[in-house]
């Protein structure tokens, strides 16, 4: 019985999981606003790797997140400068998505609930917050020191004296508006999920 268990959480998780990078890849081709050195701002792109990180745990939810940040390194370079350079954007910035996964439901509570919807409301939305803007947290720091390191000659152009505050006001510009969209998000698909049916089941 376990190992059916585990067999269809597997294939369940999988499953979801192309689900989720084929629509976060999609939303993040959707561009509300593009920076002029890189960086933009979408229709919540990254919720579906948040939101699946919650229903199936930090292991699933990194491996989903290092493909995602695998797939948005190839589309994005026309950036590229140097391979660290596209690691502190891209790998960082993007797999640090995966750390919604510590949020989940422990894996018992979790298994008993066959909807990842549910699983994500079960897990509650303060938790969900807490980790969106940590996760959020992580990347503005990726990209602060990448600008730090690769873009500090274009601080001057922008009026700034120093790349440091350049680099922090740059990429928290269009980060922080993005978070504030995925928050938005995560709101309205909590609030449309039935509460009576994020019960788990006996």
């Amino acid at each position: 019985m376990a190992t059916k268990t585990s067999n269809k959480e597997k294939i369940l998780s999988i499953a979801a999981g192309g689900v989720v990078l084929a629509l976060a890849f999609v939303l993040s081709k959707i561009t509300i606003f593009e920076m002029p050195m890189g960086g933009s701002i979408t229709p919540a792109s990254t919720l579906p790797i948040i939101v699946y990180g919650m229903a199936f745990g930090p292991v699933w939810g990194f491996i989903v997140s290092v493909v995602y940040a695998i797939l948005q390194l190839i589309d994005g370079l026309k950036w590229f400068v140097t391979p660290f350079q596209m690691f502190l954007d891209y790998v960082i910035g993007y797999a640090a998505l995966g750390i919604a996964g510590f949020a989940a439901l422990k894996v018992s509570d979790r298994i008993k609930l066959a909807n990842p919807l549910m699983r994500f409301r079960k897990a509650g939305l303060i938790r969900a917050f807490i980790f969106t803007i940590l996760a959020y947290l992580i990347r503005w720091i990726g990209s602060v020191a990448s600008g730090v390191i690769f873009y500090a000659e274009y601080a001057s152009e922008a009026g700034y004296d120093n790349a440091l505050v350049y680099s922090m006001v740059y990429n928290g510009s269009f980060l922080s508006v993005d978070l504030g969209i995925c928050i938005a998000a995560l709101i309205l698909i909590y609030l449309v999920i039935p509460s009576k049916k994020a019960d788990l089941k006996d």
